[in-house]
């Protein structure tokens, strides 16, 4: 997160040149250090009426483990944010320097378990931007190699209310009942089953959770998805959205969940997940 949050990086804006940017570089060399063998996924999205560029998602795959593989589990997490020149930039600490981190750590730990399903990592890029990455991605996947889940991390360190929210599609039955059954410890888990309810809970009727980050781009083409997130941030799209506004004892609790659920989820049957 030091790293991704750094002047040199300054702010992780999608669409600066032709060329995977210095965020995209740094995550394909994680993934490397990790022992996968990333790719970059390059795309077009619109700037403007009459302009376009370009972005690039990172992209690693961990085959399964078990002698008989079930369907495929996409984890997404966003690392581009809104840029600015090193001397003055949106950090993005919260969004989404905690998933992207969030990310890379699961690359780490999922290598070492038991895995039923196959995962494919996806850092996309120009999500910003009108989630362009992500729906790049699921227009270009394998006919032939169903996804059965996708898993989309998005501003993870809760605030003082310490709250972490998932918010779940149709088909994801099983899935849920693995998520109520993990401990939580002092963080209050919120498991939501509707973009009307999460609306409820933050009393905030504006905004639609359901398209609000990657995961709507798998919603569309009938994908089952669970987003994870802490809801709103006073300091989203600010450039108070640092590294020094976040509480990592909290975050370490959401990461510690997630890898927690994503190991058990591994572990489960392509039926048990419909």
């Amino acid at each position: 997160m030091k790293i991704l949050t750094s002047s040199e990086h300054a702010g992780r804006k999608a669409g600066l040149n032709d060329e995977p940017n210095i965020s995209a570089r740094y995550l394909y060399a994680r993934f490397t250090a990790l022992g996968y063998q990333p790719f970059y996924q390059s795309f077009e999205f619109k700037t403007g009426f009459f302009s376009t560029a370009k972005g690039h998602n990172v992209i690693a795959t961990l085959p399964c483990s078990a002698t008989q593989c079930d369907a495929n589990i996409v984890i997404t997490a966003h690392f581009d944010h809104l840029g600015g020149q090193p001397s003055s930039y949106y950090a993005g600490a919260n969004d989404n320097a905690s998933g992207t981190s969030t990310l890379l750590f699961l690359a780490q730990s999922l290598k070492l378990i038991n895995r039923r399903h196959s995962v494919t990592f996806v850092a996309t890029d120009a999500e910003e931007n009108g989630l362009y990455g992500a729906k790049h991605f699921v227009n270009e996947l394998d006919v032939n190699k169903r996804t059965i889940l996708n898993i989309n991390l998005d501003m993870l360190v809760p605030n003082k209310r310490n709250r972490l929210y998932v918010l779940h599609s149709k088909k994801t039955k099983s899935a849920v009942a693995l998520l109520k059954q993990q401990p939580t410890e002092s963080l209050r888990v919120k498991i939501v089953n509707s973009r009307y309810k999460m609306q409820r809970l933050m009393d905030n009727p504006r905004i639609d959770w359901h398209k609000a980050s990657d995961h709507y781009a798998f919603a569309k083409e009938n994908i089952p998805y669970l987003y994870f997130g802490i809801g709103e941030d006073k300091n989203h799209h600010t450039k108070r959205d640092t590294l020094e506004s976040l509480d990592f004892s909290r975050f370490q609790l959401v990461v510690k969940f997630i890898n927690n659920f994503m190991v058990e989820l591994l572990d489960t049957p392509l039926e048990a997940t419909n």
